[in-house]
């Protein structure tokens, strides 16, 4: 009777083991494969900001291109190195696999991922970012697609120069988290790019004696980059912050810079603004 049940102890635990190896299989994230070389750059192109890399050898070595946030370029270090791997996870939460492999001359030096975000699931898996105020990534796109769909414009606050013209058009909350809907219109005959835009609270000037108090707010994540704007076209984005509020002294700056140029955008928010957020769905 013991050697009976031993065996079945050691079937089903036979079993149970070969289940979790299938699952493991199933969960299985496939990478990338990619070629690299020491005398020329390969630059990947993902459809979001980079916000972490993982190099799996000091073989190879990579860098997020400085007015790029969203390409990274990789080479090797040397030449013949052993076949290794790298990842990348981006702002929109999704974690991105490579098994790199060297060769003299690659097949190609440049790779668009926005082109194939559907080609296959399970080359690419999501990953649930710190502070998103216990949504996932992919809830939380989905609710700045949501957002700007809807193109609700509870605001309207904004600023207009050089025939540009910013808008913030509403700011929602949910889960401790405010939505800013912020859209950008091109109607000049010149392409505008964005270099960098900045969220700070400040005192409201009462004296000139008055030292104004600044802080800076780094958003969690974007609903996309705003780049390039082209002539007589518009661009809409929502950035997740962290709740606040501010006193009748304080104003929230949005701050606009054009990269290579003077076409800076500024908003000036009020407390009673930040006040009129209303809930997301």
């Amino acid at each position: 009777m013991k050697i009976i049940v031993k065996f079945i102890t050691v079937f089903l635990l036979t079993i149970q083991s070969l289940n979790a190896q299938n699952n493991l299989i199933n969960a299985e994230v496939l990478p990338y494969k990619i070629e690299l070389t020491q005398n020329k750059t390969t630059h990947i192109l993902f459809p979001s900001s980079i916000v972490y890399v993982d190099l799996g050898s000091n073989e190879i070595m990579a860098s997020k291109v400085e007015y790029a946030r969203n390409v990274l370029r990789v080479k090797t270090v040397q030449q013949d190195i052993k076949s290794t791997n790298f990842t990348v996870i981006t702002t929109n939460g999704q974690y991105y696999n490579f098994n790199a492999d060297y060769k003299k001359e690659p097949a190609s030096l440049s790779y668009d991922l926005t082109k194939v975000e559907n080609h296959n699931e399970k080359t690419k898996s999501e990953v649930f970012l710190n502070d998103l105020g216990g949504s996932s990534s992919s809830l939380t796109h989905l609710n700045m697609s949501a957002i700007i769909k809807n193109d609700k414009k509870d605001l309207n606050i904004s600023h207009k120069s050089y025939k540009i013209k910013t808008l913030l058009k509403s700011i929602s909350t949910k889960d401790g988290k405010l939505y800013i809907h912020l859209s950008l219109k091109n109607n000049s005959n010149l392409p505008y790019e964005v270099d960098d835009i900045t969220f700070k609270i400040k005192d409201r000037r009462t004296s000139k004696r008055t030292t104004i108090q600044e802080t800076e707010i780094s958003p969690i994540t974007s609903h996309k980059d705003f780049t390039k704007i082209e002539s007589q076209m518009s661009q809409d984005n929502v950035f997740m912050l962290d709740q606040f509020t501010l006193s009748n002294k304080q104003i929230l700056l949005i701050e606009i810079q054009e990269k290579n140029g003077v076409r800076n955008q500024v908003l000036k928010v009020k407390s009673s603004d930040i006040l009129r957020v209303k809930k997301l769905f």
